[in-house]
Protein backbone atom coordinates (compact mmCIF):
# COMPACT_ATOMS: atom_id res chain seq x y z
CA UNK A 1 0.00 0.00 0.00
CA UNK A 2 1.14 3.55 -0.74
CA UNK A 3 1.94 5.35 2.53
CA UNK A 4 2.33 8.88 1.18
CA UNK A 5 0.65 10.84 -1.60
CA UNK A 6 2.65 13.94 -2.55
CA UNK A 7 0.27 16.53 -4.05
CA UNK A 8 1.82 19.40 -6.02
CA UNK A 9 -0.45 22.12 -7.50
CA UNK A 10 1.11 23.84 -10.53
CA UNK A 11 0.58 26.46 -13.19
CA UNK A 12 3.42 27.43 -15.52
CA UNK A 13 5.99 26.08 -13.07
CA UNK A 14 8.46 24.68 -15.60
CA UNK A 15 11.35 26.68 -14.13
CA UNK A 16 10.73 25.22 -10.65
CA UNK A 17 9.07 21.83 -11.01
CA UNK A 18 12.04 19.82 -12.25
CA UNK A 19 14.17 20.77 -9.24
CA UNK A 20 11.25 19.92 -6.95
CA UNK A 21 10.66 16.48 -8.47
CA UNK A 22 14.37 15.71 -8.68
CA UNK A 23 14.79 16.45 -4.97
CA UNK A 24 11.94 14.06 -4.14
CA UNK A 25 13.44 11.36 -6.36
CA UNK A 26 16.85 11.78 -4.72
CA UNK A 27 15.54 11.71 -1.15
CA UNK A 28 15.85 8.51 0.88
CA UNK A 29 12.62 6.52 1.23
CA UNK A 30 13.65 3.05 2.39
CA UNK A 31 10.66 2.47 4.68
CA UNK A 32 8.07 4.60 2.91
CA UNK A 33 6.24 4.08 -0.37
CA UNK A 34 4.90 7.12 -2.16
CA UNK A 35 3.21 8.50 -5.25
CA UNK A 36 3.44 11.98 -6.81
CA UNK A 37 0.31 13.72 -8.09
CA UNK A 38 0.80 16.92 -10.10
CA UNK A 39 -2.42 18.91 -10.45
CA UNK A 40 -2.06 21.36 -13.31
CA UNK A 41 -4.17 24.52 -13.49
CA UNK A 42 -3.84 24.93 -17.27
CA UNK A 43 -0.13 25.54 -17.83
CA UNK A 44 1.01 26.97 -21.15
CA UNK A 45 4.68 26.00 -20.76
CA UNK A 46 6.20 22.51 -20.52
CA UNK A 47 5.20 21.92 -16.89
CA UNK A 48 3.20 18.80 -17.77
CA UNK A 49 6.04 17.36 -19.86
CA UNK A 50 8.39 17.74 -16.89
CA UNK A 51 5.91 16.03 -14.58
CA UNK A 52 5.59 13.14 -17.04
CA UNK A 53 9.38 12.90 -17.29
CA UNK A 54 9.52 12.13 -13.56
CA UNK A 55 6.61 9.68 -13.85
CA UNK A 56 4.22 11.74 -11.78
CA UNK A 57 0.49 11.20 -12.15
CA UNK A 58 -0.82 14.33 -13.87
CA UNK A 59 -4.34 15.79 -13.78
CA UNK A 60 -5.40 18.87 -15.74
CA UNK A 61 -7.83 21.03 -13.74
CA UNK A 62 -7.95 24.54 -15.26
CA UNK A 63 -9.35 27.77 -13.83
CA UNK A 64 -9.79 26.84 -10.16
CA UNK A 65 -8.20 28.00 -6.91
CA UNK A 66 -5.08 26.37 -5.51
CA UNK A 67 -7.28 24.97 -2.73
CA UNK A 68 -9.41 23.22 -5.35
CA UNK A 69 -6.26 21.82 -7.00
CA UNK A 70 -5.11 20.35 -3.71
CA UNK A 71 -8.54 18.90 -3.00
CA UNK A 72 -8.62 17.30 -6.44
CA UNK A 73 -5.29 15.67 -5.75
CA UNK A 74 -6.55 14.41 -2.39
CA UNK A 75 -9.62 12.87 -4.04
CA UNK A 76 -7.38 10.80 -6.33
CA UNK A 77 -4.69 9.98 -3.76
CA UNK A 78 -4.06 6.45 -2.53
CA UNK A 79 -1.80 7.21 0.44
CA UNK A 80 -2.83 7.23 4.08
CA UNK A 81 -0.95 10.53 4.49
CA UNK A 82 -1.44 13.49 2.15
CA UNK A 83 1.73 15.53 1.64
CA UNK A 84 1.12 19.01 0.25
CA UNK A 85 4.21 20.51 -1.37
CA UNK A 86 4.57 23.56 -3.61
CA UNK A 87 6.32 23.37 -6.97
CA UNK A 88 8.83 26.06 -5.99
CA UNK A 89 10.03 23.97 -3.04
CA UNK A 90 12.77 21.36 -2.87
CA UNK A 91 13.16 18.76 -0.13
CA UNK A 92 16.28 17.68 1.71
CA UNK A 93 17.70 14.14 1.32
CA UNK A 94 16.34 13.01 4.72
CA UNK A 95 12.85 14.41 4.10
CA UNK A 96 11.15 11.00 4.04
CA UNK A 97 13.10 9.63 7.00
CA UNK A 98 12.29 12.69 9.13
CA UNK A 99 8.53 12.28 8.79
CA UNK A 100 8.41 8.52 9.45
CA UNK A 101 7.78 8.78 13.24
CA UNK A 102 4.61 10.83 12.63
CA UNK A 103 2.95 8.70 9.93
CA UNK A 104 0.00 7.01 11.61
CA UNK A 105 0.53 8.74 14.97
CA UNK A 106 -2.79 8.34 16.85
CA UNK A 107 -3.06 11.88 18.27
CA UNK A 108 -1.42 13.94 15.51
CA UNK A 109 -3.77 14.72 12.65
CA UNK A 110 -1.46 17.16 10.86
CA UNK A 111 2.27 17.86 10.94
CA UNK A 112 5.00 19.59 8.96
CA UNK A 113 7.31 22.58 9.11
CA UNK A 114 7.64 26.04 7.54
CA UNK A 115 10.13 25.70 4.65
CA UNK A 116 13.54 27.30 4.89
CA UNK A 117 15.10 29.67 2.37
CA UNK A 118 17.96 29.20 -0.09
CA UNK A 119 21.54 29.99 0.91
CA UNK A 120 21.53 32.99 -1.42
CA UNK A 121 18.58 35.05 -0.20
CA UNK A 122 17.80 38.76 -0.06
CA UNK A 123 17.51 40.59 3.24
CA UNK A 124 13.72 40.58 2.81
CA UNK A 125 13.66 36.78 2.53
CA UNK A 126 16.08 36.34 5.42
CA UNK A 127 14.15 38.65 7.75
CA UNK A 128 10.77 37.19 6.84
CA UNK A 129 12.08 33.71 7.56
CA UNK A 130 13.21 34.87 11.01
CA UNK A 131 9.69 36.17 11.63
CA UNK A 132 7.74 33.15 10.46
CA UNK A 133 9.99 30.22 11.37
CA UNK A 134 8.91 27.92 14.17
CA UNK A 135 12.31 26.70 15.35
CA UNK A 136 15.58 25.35 13.98
CA UNK A 137 15.95 21.88 12.42
CA UNK A 138 17.39 20.52 15.67
CA UNK A 139 14.56 21.80 17.87
CA UNK A 140 12.10 19.23 19.27
CA UNK A 141 8.62 18.92 17.74
CA UNK A 142 5.80 20.81 19.40
CA UNK A 143 2.08 21.52 18.93
CA UNK A 144 1.18 24.73 17.07
CA UNK A 145 -1.95 26.57 15.98
CA UNK A 146 -1.39 26.12 12.24
CA UNK A 147 1.15 25.33 9.52
CA UNK A 148 1.70 26.57 5.99
CA UNK A 149 0.43 24.32 3.21
CA UNK A 150 3.69 24.12 1.25
CA UNK A 151 5.32 21.46 3.46
CA UNK A 152 2.30 19.96 5.15
CA UNK A 153 1.23 16.40 6.00
CA UNK A 154 -2.37 15.46 6.86
CA UNK A 155 -4.05 12.15 7.59
CA UNK A 156 -6.28 11.48 4.59
CA UNK A 157 -9.16 10.22 6.73
CA UNK A 158 -9.23 13.42 8.77
CA UNK A 159 -8.73 15.61 5.69
CA UNK A 160 -11.83 14.05 4.15
CA UNK A 161 -13.75 14.39 7.41
CA UNK A 162 -13.33 18.20 7.35
CA UNK A 163 -14.00 18.38 3.57
CA UNK A 164 -10.47 19.49 2.78
CA UNK A 165 -9.48 23.03 1.87
CA UNK A 166 -12.12 25.72 1.36
CA UNK A 167 -12.08 26.10 -2.42
CA UNK A 168 -13.58 29.60 -2.30
CA UNK A 169 -10.46 31.04 -0.62
CA UNK A 170 -7.77 32.40 -2.93
CA UNK A 171 -5.12 32.24 -0.19
CA UNK A 172 -4.90 31.67 3.59
CA UNK A 173 -6.66 28.37 2.93
CA UNK A 174 -4.09 26.63 5.12
CA UNK A 175 -5.04 28.54 8.26
CA UNK A 176 -8.72 27.90 7.60
CA UNK A 177 -7.98 24.17 7.24
CA UNK A 178 -6.07 24.15 10.53
CA UNK A 179 -9.04 25.62 12.40
CA UNK A 180 -11.13 22.61 11.35
CA UNK A 181 -8.40 19.98 11.70
CA UNK A 182 -7.78 20.92 15.34
CA UNK A 183 -11.24 19.59 16.17
CA UNK A 184 -9.93 16.10 15.32
CA UNK A 185 -6.41 16.11 16.77
CA UNK A 186 -3.18 18.00 17.29
CA UNK A 187 -1.14 19.97 14.75
CA UNK A 188 2.59 19.55 15.24
CA UNK A 189 5.51 21.52 13.92
CA UNK A 190 8.42 19.17 13.27
CA UNK A 191 11.40 21.42 12.36
CA UNK A 192 13.43 18.42 11.23
CA UNK A 193 11.15 17.89 8.21
CA UNK A 194 13.01 20.30 5.99
CA UNK A 195 12.10 21.77 2.64
CA UNK A 196 13.43 24.89 0.94
CA UNK A 197 11.08 27.49 -0.53
CA UNK A 198 12.59 29.25 -3.53
CA UNK A 199 9.62 31.55 -4.22
CA UNK A 200 9.52 33.94 -1.26
CA UNK A 201 9.13 37.64 -2.11
CA UNK A 202 12.62 38.97 -2.82
CA UNK A 203 11.98 42.71 -2.42
CA UNK A 204 9.82 45.05 -0.35
CA UNK A 205 7.40 45.89 -3.19
CA UNK A 206 6.60 42.26 -3.91
CA UNK A 207 6.37 41.46 -0.20
CA UNK A 208 3.88 44.29 0.36
CA UNK A 209 1.72 43.19 -2.57
CA UNK A 210 1.62 39.55 -1.44
CA UNK A 211 0.76 40.39 2.17
CA UNK A 212 -1.99 42.81 1.16
CA UNK A 213 -3.45 40.09 -1.08
CA UNK A 214 -3.19 37.46 1.66
CA UNK A 215 -4.80 39.81 4.15
CA UNK A 216 -7.98 40.16 2.10
CA UNK A 217 -8.38 36.38 1.94
CA UNK A 218 -7.64 36.15 5.65
CA UNK A 219 -10.66 38.35 6.32
CA UNK A 220 -12.80 36.17 4.03
CA UNK A 221 -11.64 33.08 5.90
CA UNK A 222 -12.53 34.75 9.20
CA UNK A 223 -16.07 35.29 7.98
CA UNK A 224 -16.35 31.61 7.11
CA UNK A 225 -14.85 29.83 10.11
CA UNK A 226 -15.65 32.47 12.73
CA UNK A 227 -13.42 34.40 15.10
CA UNK A 228 -10.94 32.76 17.46
CA UNK A 229 -8.78 34.57 20.02
CA UNK A 230 -5.63 33.17 18.38
CA UNK A 231 -6.44 35.42 15.39
CA UNK A 232 -6.74 38.59 17.49
CA UNK A 233 -3.11 39.75 16.96
CA UNK A 234 -3.44 39.37 13.19
CA UNK A 235 -6.38 41.77 13.27
CA UNK A 236 -5.40 44.11 16.10
CA UNK A 237 -1.79 44.89 15.11
CA UNK A 238 -2.60 45.89 11.50
CA UNK A 239 -5.49 48.05 12.71
CA UNK A 240 -3.24 49.75 15.27
CA UNK A 241 -0.63 50.29 12.54
CA UNK A 242 -3.06 52.14 10.26
CA UNK A 243 -4.46 54.21 13.13
CA UNK A 244 -0.91 55.06 14.28
CA UNK A 245 0.15 56.17 10.80
CA UNK A 246 -2.92 58.39 10.47
CA UNK A 247 -2.40 59.83 13.97
CA UNK A 248 1.28 60.62 13.38
CA UNK A 249 0.53 62.27 10.04
CA UNK A 250 -2.10 64.44 11.76
CA UNK A 251 0.28 65.26 14.63
CA UNK A 252 3.02 66.29 12.20
CA UNK A 253 0.59 68.47 10.27
CA UNK A 254 -0.51 70.18 13.49
CA UNK A 255 3.14 70.61 14.50
CA UNK A 256 4.00 72.26 11.18
CA UNK A 257 0.99 74.53 11.63
CA UNK A 258 2.29 75.48 15.09
CA UNK A 259 -0.83 74.18 16.84
CA UNK A 260 0.87 71.49 18.95
CA UNK A 261 4.37 70.90 20.26
CA UNK A 262 6.63 68.59 18.21
CA UNK A 263 7.18 66.58 21.36
CA UNK A 264 3.70 65.12 20.99
CA UNK A 265 4.57 63.75 17.55
CA UNK A 266 7.84 62.31 18.87
CA UNK A 267 6.06 60.72 21.81
CA UNK A 268 3.50 59.18 19.47
CA UNK A 269 6.22 57.73 17.23
CA UNK A 270 8.00 56.27 20.27
CA UNK A 271 4.84 54.63 21.63
CA UNK A 272 4.04 53.28 18.16
CA UNK A 273 7.46 51.92 17.25
CA UNK A 274 8.82 50.71 20.61
CA UNK A 275 6.76 47.46 20.63
CA UNK A 276 7.89 46.75 17.04
CA UNK A 277 11.52 47.35 18.01
CA UNK A 278 11.24 44.94 20.94
CA UNK A 279 9.50 42.35 18.77
CA UNK A 280 12.21 42.71 16.12
CA UNK A 281 15.02 42.17 18.58
CA UNK A 282 13.30 39.14 20.05
CA UNK A 283 12.93 37.60 16.56
CA UNK A 284 16.55 38.31 15.60
CA UNK A 285 19.51 36.01 16.23
CA UNK A 286 23.15 35.49 15.31
CA UNK A 287 26.28 37.58 15.45
CA UNK A 288 24.82 40.56 13.53
CA UNK A 289 21.73 40.70 15.71
CA UNK A 290 21.26 44.47 15.69
CA UNK A 291 21.57 44.63 11.92
CA UNK A 292 19.12 41.79 11.50
CA UNK A 293 16.74 43.34 14.03
CA UNK A 294 16.69 46.58 12.04
CA UNK A 295 15.73 44.65 8.90
CA UNK A 296 13.00 42.78 10.76
CA UNK A 297 11.73 46.08 12.19
CA UNK A 298 11.44 47.55 8.69
CA UNK A 299 9.70 44.44 7.37
CA UNK A 300 7.24 44.31 10.28
CA UNK A 301 6.21 47.87 9.49
CA UNK A 302 5.65 46.90 5.86
CA UNK A 303 3.76 43.76 6.89
CA UNK A 304 1.39 45.43 9.33
CA UNK A 305 0.76 48.30 6.92
CA UNK A 306 -0.11 45.89 4.09
CA UNK A 307 -2.36 43.83 6.36
CA UNK A 308 -3.94 47.01 7.71
CA UNK A 309 -4.77 48.16 4.21
CA UNK A 310 -6.29 44.74 3.49
CA UNK A 311 -8.69 45.22 6.43
CA UNK A 312 -10.20 48.23 4.70
CA UNK A 313 -10.10 46.56 1.28
CA UNK A 314 -11.89 43.52 2.67
CA UNK A 315 -14.55 45.71 4.28
CA UNK A 316 -15.00 47.61 1.02
CA UNK A 317 -15.46 44.38 -0.97
CA UNK A 318 -17.91 42.85 1.49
Amino acid sequence: MISLSIIIPVKNEAQNLEACLRSIRDARSVDLSYEILVIDNGSEDNTVAIANKYQATVFIVPDVTVAALRNYGAEHAQGEILAFLDADCTVLPDWFDSLLPYVGHPSITCFGSPPGIPARSTWVQQCWYQIRKKGTPTDPPRPVEWLESMNLFVQRETFNAVNGFDTSLVTCEDYDLAIRLKQHGEIWCVPGIQAIHHGEAHNVKRFYEKERWRGVSNIEGLRKHGFSFSELPSLLFPLVQIIAIATIVLALALTIAGIVSPWWALLGILLWQLPLCLMSYKKSAGTNRLQQASGIWALLNVYFTARGQSLFMGAAWQ
